[in-house]
């Protein structure tokens, strides 16, 4: 499924206007639509001295841990199959992929919906400071420069069903009842002060439930609630599928976490309005101060969103 952004453009396609208006979005500003002020806090974590393992004829390394938050992931909520809205870009891929359903479509007098989503490499903060994170930290950053798109639900059948989805969060039984549930109220007033409570990793706070690993959403209030949730679930899917691992446990390298952590973890909305001053709400924090002006016909009813990823790293010469 991974891939990378370049060559994901090469196959960009003009010649279907009626397809090409579908498609909405805008290529992502990093001076104006990026909150840099999400880097904070930037500090020396515990235990302060590290000491980590080297390659030969070093052995052993010591240094000092940092932590910081790192803009490492572009999602798209969209309608439209194969449209960036983060790039303002639609790909042709040969096939038709299923298209959204918002809950203001026709004949939906439900609350669910449907949308497809995307996600991949902040390519502004890999090739601005990823060598430099990579030279520091003594890791290989993660992506590297390579501009990677880590993953497409138009490929991917467990996104459209949720009984396949059933295939990667099968626990997902035990949290099907109205106690389990309601203790996500715990996690929503939790996460909007800030600390998203990880005990909890069913819950999605104040947008709901994690489960299922689908593009499904069942009591959607919202564009932003509904596209919210589902990029928080495909954070928490690639962690399932290995694909995202934890960088906040172990200093000296980035460790497999088939659960999400989700302090780990913070979304800022960048399109149709982005929210670029001060404005990282952490996982399942309320998305009411963020919502207001975002929904709009047409034009507000895709969404995008910049991931924010914490990091601890054990800093050396």
């Amino acid at each position: 499924m991974r891939t990378t952004l370049v060559a994901l453009l090469l196959t960009l396609t003009t010649t279907d206007q009626a397809q090409a208006e579908t498609c909405t979005g805008r290529f992502l500003n990093p001076i104006t639509d990026i909150c840099w002020e999400c880097v904070l806090p930037v500090m020396i974590d515990a235990p302060g001295v590290c000491v980590c393992p080297a390659p030969w004829p070093q052995y052993i390394r010591f240094g000092i841990v940092f932590s910081f938050w790192e803009p490492v992931w572009l999602v798209d909520v969209t309608r439209d199959p194969f449209c960036f809205t983060n790039l303002g870009m639609k790909i042709g891929a040969g096939f038709d992929a299923p298209a959204g359903r918002p809950r203001t479509s026709s004949g939906n007098r439900d609350k669910s919906a449907f949308y497809q989503a995307h996600i991949y490499e902040n390519f502004f903060w890999s090739a601005s400071f990823g060598s430099m994170i990579s030279s520091a930290c003594k890791m290989d950053y993660s992506g590297g420069a390579n501009y990677s798109v880590e993953w497409m639900t138009e490929f991917d059948p467990l996104w459209l069903d949720d009984e396949l989805a059933f295939i990667l969060g099968a626990e997902s039984a035990l949290f099907a009842n109205t106690v389990a549930q309601a203790a996500c109220a715990a996690d929503c007033v939790a996460a909007s002060v800030g600390h998203p409570l990880d005990p909890l990793f069913w819950c999605a706070g104040c947008q709901g439930s994690l489960y299922p690993l689908g593009g499904n959403t069942s009591e959607q209030t919202g564009g932003v609630m509904a596209s919210n949730l589902l990029a928080e679930r495909l954070v928490a899917k690639m962690h399932r599928q290995l694909m995202a691992w934890d960088t906040t446990g172990w200093e000296c390298g980035n460790t497999p976490m088939p659960i999400i952590k989700k302090s780990q973890y913070r979304t800022q909305i960048t399109y149709p309005i982005p929210r670029a001053v001060v404005s990282c709400p952490a996982y399942g924090a309320t998305e009411v101060p963020t919502a207001v002006g975002q929904e709009m016909p047409y034009i507000g009813e895709d969404f995008g969103y910049l991931i924010w990823r914490k990091r601890r790293c054990c800093v050396s010469n």
